[in-house]
């Protein structure tokens, strides 16, 4: 009988499997027990609470319309004088002498005294004298004219007494009474002649340029004068065609004018080019300003406020207040604690504000700070901006 201790040894190769399955089960036997063991020693820890996001400082603005609002904008402008009228002798002849004035003038702080010359540069009044020409030539042709006249006119009385008497027929009367009456016209136009050697202002305004000397020979239509009217002003803007239809002849504009400190003057609308310009395709508006202060002159750049409409109950919001996506307008409004989105259509902009067409209704809180920080729903608490940057719902700057 064989014993255990006689049993044969296992062979090399059923040795080596035993090992291989053997270990690994062990380890993993192991691992399982300290894992357990872990689990109980340490202590039992609770999940941590879900933190709810804190409320973010905003600033609003309550949503107000304004009953009435006047859909405006600015536009470069150039000052035109109201006329330029250029002064041309009548008759031909040498310049005597430049004309005088009638009576004292005041002109930009100083007086400009009776008798003294007109000179370029300074304030004129129709009917005053600007240039005298010689008359000599002229003088000589209206005496003649005037001596001819009175012979022919006692010719006249003279036959016209002998065929009252019977004594010469009517046709040598008719003729007496025609020559009479050519050399009355003959007169008078040498009177006229006469008259106009001495050339006056046809109209008030500034003497702008006295182109001849004194002692040039001027001719029928040599310009010698030019006149320049600037009370009233136009003011000439070129519109664009999108604007055009809303103007009216008749309708107010305000210009905008700085000299040291802003000023403001108003003006009508008296001239709309009926024809576009073909290259801008802008029209030519005018605007008639008083300027009795001489303060607007020709050249001088502006700027014209035209009025398209007067619009009721607009809903103006801060431009920094809109965020702008890939597609449309939003605006976040506070209600009831939290940040509520809003689509928003937008109008015209009128300085740092826009005009809300949709998505607003008075009474809203429009946040206007801290909005960019806010979602849909997020939690707000609205502060009080500093005094300094406090401003009503409806400034408009």
């Amino acid at each position: 009988m064989t014993t255990a201790s006689q049993q044969e040894p296992l062979a090399p190769g059923r040795r080596r499997l035993w090992t291989h399955v053997a270990v690994p089960a062990g380890l993993l036997l192991i691992a399982a027990v300290l894992v357990g063991v872990v689990a109980l020693i340490q202590p039992h820890q609770k999940a941590a609470p879900v933190r709810e996001a804190a409320p973010v400082n905003v600033q609003v603005e309550r949503v107000a319309a304004l009953p009435e609002l006047a859909d405006t904008f600015d536009i470069t402008a150039v000052v035109e004088p109201n006329r330029v009228v250029k002064v041309a002798a009548e008759v031909p002849g040498r310049i005597e002498r430049f004309g005088r004035r009638s009576r004292d003038v005041t002109w930009r702080g100083r007086v400009i005294p009776r008798e003294s010359v007109v000179d370029e540069g300074e304030p004129v009044t129709a009917g005053e004298p600007l240039v005298h020409l010689n008359q000599d030539l002229l003088q000589a042709r209206f005496t003649r004219a005037q001596a001819q006249f009175e012979y022919d006119e006692r010719e006249y009385r003279r036959i016209l007494d002998l065929y009252e008497r019977g004594n010469t027929s009517k046709s040598e009367l008719d003729d007496a009474r025609t020559k009479r009456d050519v050399s009355r016209a003959t007169l008078d136009e040498a009177a006229r002649e006469l008259e106009r050697t001495t050339i006056a202002a046809p109209i008030s305004g500034i003497l702008n340029r006295l182109p001849r000397e004194l002692g040039e020979y001027a001719k029928s239509g040599d310009i010698v004068a030019e006149i320049v009217d600037l009370d009233p002003v136009k003011v000439v803007v070129d519109v664009s065609e999108r604007d055009v239809p809303y103007l009216s002849v008749g309708n107010r504009a305000t210009v905008l004018l700085s000299n040291g400190e802003p000023q403001e003057r108003t003006g009508d609308l008296t001239y709309i080019n009926a024809i576009a310009d073909e290259g801008t395709r802008t029209t030519r508006v005018e605007i008639t300003v008083a300027n009795d202060d001489y303060r607007l002159h020709s050249g001088q750049i502006v700027k014209a406020r035209l009025t398209r409409r007067v619009l009721k109950d607009v809903i103006m919001v801060p431009l920094e207040s809109v965020i702008p996506l890939e597609e449309g307008m939003i605006v976040y409004v506070a209600r009831d604690g939290a940040a509520e989105r809003r689509d928003v259509t937008l109008g015209f902009i009128k300085g740092r504000r826009v005009r809300a067409l949709s998505g607003l209704t008075p009474g809203d809180l429009l946040i206007v700070t801290g909005h960019r920080y806010v979602g849909h729903g997020q939690r707000v608490t609205i502060v009080e901006p500093p005094a300094a940057q406090t401003r009503p719902a409806d400034a408009t700057p």
